[in-house]
């Protein structure tokens, strides 16, 4: 029978042993390794078509053997949802950096372990002790602040292409009337403000075309990485004019109005529910007046001496 000084000596020694090991596998896994990260089909796409290639953590030689953990601790989690739609929202935000769903995965638990270590160590300075909750809580914003991020570029850049959709189809139909073909008439917009998000799609498009891509197909890939159904709804008809004869140019130009009639039809009804809307905030306003106006009648009225 082992004596409990025994017991906790054996017990002190296989803790310290377990500890010891878990630290240096850390280590182990952390600069044992390269960290480079493989070039993802994205990337090679973009440099193809003239993209300077990215600068991020993950090329940094400090962060990559860290960054290169975490990304395979991301690929090794079966989030197949999560993946699919952070991969459709990067790809509706322009594929900033060129980010696959595993990588920008990565990068916001490297934002969350970043938001705990500062809140907990925050709380630590200031009470002197380390919470655990605040941690927890500085990782999950952290995380949060990241997904956000994504979130808004896409909105914003949706936002974007949506206004720009009527001009660019009303500038392609103008060059197509004047004698160029769909692929010269696309070119000669793009190339005026490439920066701009519409632009840089159809640039997307005239690249997959010269890659060998067939323009029924880049098309659809564009309705694909747009999730908008006004440019859905031109693409299936670019296709379906495209099998009919029906001339492009024409077409473009009644879906650019169809597009304006739309938005004027939206604006409409915004403008009818606002009024609805601000209703309250009138009745609310005009109540705290008449209160003001006649809250010394009432406070008399009430205490009696009114008269």
């Amino acid at each position: 029978m082992l004596q409990p000084e025994t017991t906790s000596t054996l017990l002190a020694l296989a803790t310290s042993v377990v500890g010891a090991g878990a630290i240096a596998a850390t280590v182990v896994a952390l600069f044992g390794h390269s960290g480079r990260t493989e070039v993802s089909a994205q990337r090679r796409f973009a440099m193809a078509v003239g993209h300077a290639d990215r600068r991020t953590v993950f090329e940094s030689p400090v962060l990559a053997p860290l960054m290169w953990l975490l990304g395979r601790l991301m690929e090794t989690l079966y989030w197949p949802w999560a993946k699919r739609r952070l991969h459709a929202t990067l790809v509706a935000a322009g594929s900033p950096k060129f980010y696959t769903a595993e990588e920008y995965m990565a990068l916001c638990l490297l934002w969350g372990l970043a938001g705990g270590v500062l809140l907990g160590g925050l709380m630590w300075l200031t009470g002197g002790q380390f919470s655990l909750v605040s941690a927890l809580f500085g990782g999950l914003a952290g995380i949060g602040a990241c997904v956000y991020h994504v979130s808004d570029l896409a909105s914003k850049r949706l936002k974007s292409i949506s206004r720009r959709v009527p001009f660019t189809l009303d500038l392609v139909a103008l060059a197509m009337g004047a004698g160029s073909t769909f692929t010269e008439a696309v070119r000669t917009v793009t190339r005026e403000a490439p920066t701009d998000p519409m632009n840089a799609e159809l640039a997307t498009v005239l690249a997959e075309m010269e890659l060998g891509t067939t323009r029924r197909a880049a098309l659809k890939n564009l309705a694909e990485r747009v999730p908008l159904d006004s440019l859905r709804s031109i693409v299936a008809s670019v296709i379906q004019a495209e099998e009919l004869g029906t001339p492009l140019a024409d077409v473009l130009r009644d879906q650019s109005a169809l597009l304006r009639l739309h938005r004027s039809v939206r604006a409409e009804k915004m403008a009818a529910l606002a009024s609805v809307r601000i209703l309250l905030p009138n009745l609310l306003i005009l109540i705290s007046v008449v209160l003001c106006v006649f809250a010394p009648v009432i406070i008399r009225a009430i205490r009696g001496q009114l008269f």
